[in-house]
C-alpha cells in the first residue's frame, strides 16, 4: 500500500471541493505501519486533518487502556467526544463528516476520522502559556459530563467512550502486567515496579470516591495551539473520553514543564525540573473554571504519578516479556524514574498555589 493509495481513497470517501492530491501533505505516521496522518487543504482555508487506523491490526494499547475495542468503535468515540464538545460550545477540533454523513469513514482496510485543521501557533514557552492552557483543561472538566454517555451523534459502545486511562480498566490491566513481570525484574528495576504498583493501588482504592469528567488524557504545550491572545485550543484527542479529572490535571502539572518542539534526539531535553512559576500560571488558569475538592487534593500526589505508573507497565512489559531492549527502552525508562522524582515537589507546589 502506497500514501498515493490510501490518499486517493480518502479523497474519495470525502466531500472536499476543488483538493486534489497535490493539496494532501502528511503529518504523522506511515501506511507501512498501522496508522497514519494527512493534512488536506489548499490555500483557500485551513482544510482538515484525517486519521486513518488500519482495521486489520489491534488497537494499540496505548488508546484502549486495559479494554478491548475494535479500532472502528473507538474512532466512532472519539467522534462521540468532539461532537459531544461541540455541542458544549467547547473549543477543540471539529468532526468532519463523510460524503454519506458518517462521522467514521472506511476506505479499504483504514477506517478514517476527518477533523478540522486548528489553525494557530505553538503554545509560547514558559509561564505565558500555561495560563490558557490551565484554562483550557479547567474548562473541559468543568463541563457537566452526565450529558456525554447518551449523547447523540456518533454511535460507540460504552467502553469506546472511555478515556484510556480509565481507572476501571486501566488500573486492572496495568496491575495484571506488573505481576507478569515481577518475577523477570532486574534488581535494579524493583523499586520502579514497586512504585508504579502503590500508584496504581491508591488510585484503584480512591477511584470511586473522586470525581468523573470528559477528559483529554494527554493535555501537554505540543497538544495546545494559541488560536487567539491568551486563548488555546486543545488538540490531540486520541485518548479522550469519561475519565478522572485528577488524572489529567496531574499528568498537565507534570508535562506542563515541557515545551512544543521539543528535540527528539536530546533525551535529557525532556526530563522535568519543577518550576514553581509555570505550576502557578497553570493553576491560576485552570481554577478560573473549576476547584480542586478536597478528596483530589488529598490523592494530588498520585494523580500526578499516575501516568509514569500506567504508561511504566507497559514499558516493563514489553522489556521483560516482549524483549524489547536497547537505547529506546532505556530512554523511556530514564524518563520515568525523572517524573517520579520530581513528583513530590511539583505536588506540593501545586497543593501551595490550588489551597
Amino acid at each position: 500500500m502506497t500514501d498515493a493509495a490510501v490518499v486517493g481513497r480518502i479523497l474519495r470517501e470525502y466531500h472536499l471541493a476543488g483538493v486534489g492530491p497535490s493539496g494532501v501533505r502528511w503529518l504523522a505516521g506511515s501506511v507501512r505501519s498501522d496508522r497514519v496522518t494527512y493534512h488536506l487543504g489548499d490555500r483557500g482555508g485551513p482544510g482538515l486533518v484525517v486519521r486513518a487506523f488500519r482495521t486489520d491490526v489491534p488497537l494499540d494499547t496505548q488508546f484502549r487502556g486495559g479494554g478491548t475495542v475494535t479500532v472502528t468503535d473507538w474512532l466512532c468515540g472519539r467522534a462521540a467526544v468532539l461532537g459531544w464538545l461541540e455541542d458544549q460550545a467547547y473549543p477543540a477540533p471539529r468532526v468532519i463528516p463523510t460524503r454519506s454523513g458518517d462521522p467514521v469513514g472506511l476506505a479499504g482496510v483504514w477506517a478514517t476520522l476527518a477533523t478540522s485543521y486548528v489553525a494557530g501557533a505553538p503554545l509560547p514557552p514558559g509561564p505565558g502559556g500555561m495560563r490558557p492552557l490551565g484554562a483550557a483543561l479547567g474548562r473541559l472538566h468543568a463541563l457537566d459530563s452526565s450529558t456525554f454517555t447518551g449523547a447523540g451523534g456518533a454511535q460507540a459502545s460504552g467502553a469506546a467512550r472511555r478515556a484510556a486511562w480509565h481507572p476501571e480498566t486501566a488500573v486492572p490491566a496495568a496491575l495484571g502486567r506488573l505481576r507478569a513481570v515481577r518475577s523477570l525484574i532486574p534488581a535494579d528495576q524493583r523499586v520502579l515496579l514497586e512504585q508504579f504498583q502503590a500508584v496504581l493501588l491508591a488510585v484503584q482504592r480512591r477511584a470511586a470516591l473522586l470525581p468523573a469528567a470528559v477528559v483529554h488524557g494527554d493535555p501537554w504545550p505540543g497538544n495546545a495551539i494559541q488560536t487567539a491572545p491568551g486563548q488555546v485550543t486543545l488538540t490531540g484527542w486520541e485518548n479522550a473520553g469519561l475519565g478522572m479529572p485528577l488524572l489529567d490535571l496531574g499528568y498537565c502539572l507534570l508535562e506542563c514543564h515541557l515545551d512544543a518542539g521539543l528535540p527528539a534526539g536530546q533525551p535529557a531535553a525532556w526530563h522535568i525540573q519543577p518550576d514553581e512559576d509555570r505550576i502557578a500560571a497553570l493553576a491560576a488558569g485552570y481554577s478560573r473554571w473549576r476547584r480542586l475538592p478536597p478528596a483530589e487534593q488529598d490523592m494530588l500526589l498520585e494523580g500526578i504519578r499516575f501516568a509514569a505508573a500506567y504508561v511504566g507497565a507497559i514499558h516493563l512489559e514489553q522489556a521483560l516479556v516482549g524483549g524489547v531492549h536497547g537505547r529506546s527502552m532505556d530512554v523511556r525508562l530514564e524518563r520515568l524514574r525523572n517524573r517520579l522524582a520530581v513528583s513530590a515537589a511539583v505536588a506540593d507546589l501545586a497543593r501551595r498555589h490550588f489551597g
